[in-house]
């Protein structure tokens, strides 16, 4: 792309390499700007008896705004596991991500070592859509990823949203 000067613009890429933005390329990385938005980060939290709060875990959304589709990520305190804190967490996210946010589904990642989190999803109605073989590097050996999906059409037929 030309300036008004007629120099062709540049882009810095990673170490030190540079490359000429093309008009198109221009245009790809601003729509793409615009198509993806921040994180939205629920945090949640447990009162304890003394009036202090106690950080319990949080449910991330890795927005893709045009195509109303987004990421999930959690991560539950080790003090909080197997109590079904996770669960309700959850529960509350995915609301609020088709709810509010309005989305039309939400696609998690999950390594075939963590059965947690793969039977938590599943009770919530995430269907298993996919492998990524051996794609995760972990304690010597590699893993699956276990790619799962939820619609917004399949929550809310769900029990867990008539709870």
């Amino acid at each position: 792309m030309n300036n008004p000067n007629g120099e062709k613009l540049k882009f810095h890429i990673g170490s030190g390499f540079v490359a000429e933005l093309s008009d198109e390329d221009i245009k790809y990385f601003s729509e793409r700007r615009i198509t993806k938005a921040e994180p939205v980060t629920l945090v949640f939290f447990s009162e304890k008896n003394d009036g202090n709060y106690e950080k319990i875990g949080f449910v991330e959304f890795d927005l893709r705004v045009i195509n109303k589709n987004a990421y999930i990520t959690f991560y539950v305190t080790p003090q909080y596991r197997g109590k079904g804190i996770g669960k309700l967490m959850l529960r509350k996210a995915l609301e609020f991500a088709f709810k509010e946010l309005n989305l039309h589904r939400i696609t998690a990642e999950v390594y075939e070592y963590n059965e947690r989190s793969l039977r938590l999803l599943e009770s919530l109605g995430f269907k298993k859509e996919g492998i990524l073989r051996e794609a995760k590097y972990h304690d010597g050996r590699y893993w699956d990823i276990i790619v799962m999906g939820l619609m917004k059409e399949d929550w809310k037929d769900s029990e867990e949203f008539r709870r």
